[in-house]
């Protein structure tokens, strides 16, 4: 990315043509939806309504993403505004990645609340497993720090 129009590029064909619209799923019938304003105010038993997801919405705030990417550069180093960018959007889309397929696991237990098991799961699931067994490990220490009783799979 030389300049902001490339960034800018990416993020309308990463958005499918309108920074503001997206594609969600619905989830009685795993159709995909178009977001975006209705502006029909007809009543269809059919229709399901969906509702826009505003940027800040969707995206980590860029603050804590620049903040993270500057712990790992040399004190004098810099980061680019597109680079700050680009990560932010690769970091909420993965996190999305992850969530959702924990999401589908919960759904298929009938269970409403997303625990560290189903993240580790679903990274396992869509191959991720490299990263499992070191997050096995601080899950484990971090619920031993703050004195929880559930085992480093989520379960008590």
């Amino acid at each position: 990315m030389e300049n902001a129009e490339n960034g800018e590029e990416l993020r309308t064909s990463f958005l499918h043509g309108d920074p503001q619209t997206l594609f969600v799923q619905d989830e009685m019938d795993d159709d995909l939806e178009m977001a975006g304003d209705n502006t029909d105010d007809s009543s269809h038993d059919n229709e399901k309504l969906s509702h826009v997801l505003r940027e800040q919405d969707r995206f980590l705030p860029i603050a804590n993403v620049a903040k993270i990417m500057k712990k790992s550069i040399p004190d004098s180093g810099k980061i680019a505004k597109d680079a700050r960018e680009c990560v932010q959007e690769c970091v909420s889309e993965f996190i999305s990645f992850i969530t959702s397929e924990a999401s589908d696991r919960c759904h298929m237990e009938k269970r409403k609340t997303i625990n560290g098991e189903d993240i580790l799961f679903a990274m396992t699931t869509l191959g991720f497993d490299n990263y499992v067994e070191p997050l096995k490990i601080y899950l484990m220490k971090h619920r031993e720090t703050n004195g929880s009783t559930h085992n480093a799979m989520g379960r008590p």
